[in-house]
């Protein structure tokens, strides 16, 4: 199917259809494209706060995760944290509220990892980080270097000027616009991109390297969700059922 289509996707083990453009298929593993990032998301809360039936179009990311449960708890998050509350589309408000239309607007931005993981045999250059796409102004995506996919072979490009999408109206990134017609929005992305960059603590490894000592139990036929503290973690991840 074409990537640039919207499909729907049923939820597996339920009867629950989402609009998506990803649906599970291979569309750029790893990378920034949309067909990758941009996946239908289900929220599940039995006699909670989420009202049946509620739909949205609004993207989220899972770095929303921790401060929006954070939300949930009436606790604060700390500032430095990345993502934020969305709360506000969970609970099923209007797209039309300011809260919610402040999350469709934010700025976003992608950064590559090195391609120094994954399954696959990857190609150098390993471990450099960067920004290689922004999200700007609610519909707008701005790439500064561009891969097919993350385990692919292929070589990355960099574009200057940056290529430009429209993602609400070209979801499959398939129509680059004209930048001579947005070079104050270039100049604005630029300038978000390299104060982030700034912003960013680069004493903490910046990798697909995990600490084991913050695993946690996975095994969903348990009541487990924290893994406890006396677990020989070196070892490896174990599931650790709990009574």
């Amino acid at each position: 199917p074409q990537p640039d289509l919207l499909r729907r996707c049923i939820y597996p083990g339920t009867e629950y259809e989402v609009e998506g453009v990803h649906c599970g298929e291979d569309s750029g593993l790893g990378s920034a494209w949309e067909a990758n990032v941009r996946m239908p998301g289900i929220v599940r809360w039995p006699n909670g706060g989420v009202p049946p039936g509620t739909e949205t179009m609004n993207m989220v990311t899972t770095l929303d995760v921790v401060p929006t449960v954070l939300s949930v708890l009436g606790k604060d998050a700390p500032a430095d944290i990345d993502g934020v509350d969305v709360s506000s589309v969970f609970f099923g408000n209007s797209d039309e509220s300011e809260n919610v239309e402040s999350l469709g607007n934010r700025t976003i931005f992608f950064w590559r990892d090195g391609f120094s993981s994954g399954p696959l045999p990857l190609p150098k250059p390993f471990g450099r980080f960067d920004v290689v796409a922004v999200k700007i102004f609610g519909q707008y995506k701005l790439w500064f270097s561009t891969k097919s996919s993350h385990y692919n072979n292929d070589v990355e490009l960099y574009h200057n000027p940056p290529l430009i999408f429209d993602i609400l109206e070209d979801p499959g990134e398939s129509n680059p616009l004209d930048p001579t017609k947005y070079v104050e929005m270039i100049e604005s992305a630029r300038t978000q991109v390299e104060e982030h960059k700034a912003s960013v603590d680069w004493t903490y490894p910046l990798c697909l390297a995990r600490d084991k000592k913050y695993l946690i139990c996975s095994d969903e036929r348990s009541d487990c969700r924290i893994t406890p503290a006396d677990v020989d973690l070196e070892e490896g991840a174990q599931s650790i059922a709990v009574d």
